[in-house]
């Protein structure tokens, strides 16, 4: 397993987040919600991901990005669950974060994997 994170892995276009947005499933727990989509796109992953942390909820934008970047970090390392369970199928998936709290890589980590995990499961 390839523990990287390139820009076809990532969900871009507004086309496909508001879709998602609009008519995708979610799962929470509590400080990160998961939405997903079974989609249809050219790719040799099996994923598209996206990240999403409020304004909202954090004004600033270090603040909103350090958070992101941790998000992005738990996913690149923990990927394999959802890999091993989704191979056959395409999905998109929005990872977005509820609180305006500082959150600590430990509990985005936590939050993460158990809606990994519930996803898997879910799929498979």
């Amino acid at each position: 397993m390839n523990f990287t994170f390139t820009k076809i892995e990532r969900l871009c276009g507004v086309k496909a987040i508001d879709e998602l947005y609009a008519s995708g499933k979610s799962k929470t727990a509590f400080p990160i919600k998961l939405i997903y989509k079974k989609s249809e796109f050219e790719s040799p992953f099996p994923l598209r991901v996206l990240f999403v942390v409020p304004k909202k909820k954090h004004k600033r934008a270090n603040k909103r990005n350090f958070i992101k970047r941790r998000m992005r970090e738990v996913y690149r390392l923990n990927k394999h669950v959802l890999y091993d369970a989704v191979a056959a199928h395409k999905l998109d998936i929005m990872f977005i974060c509820l609180t305006s709290d500082e959150l600590e890589y430990v509990e985005i980590e936590k939050s993460m994997l158990q809606l990994m995990h519930t996803l898997a499961n879910q799929i498979l």
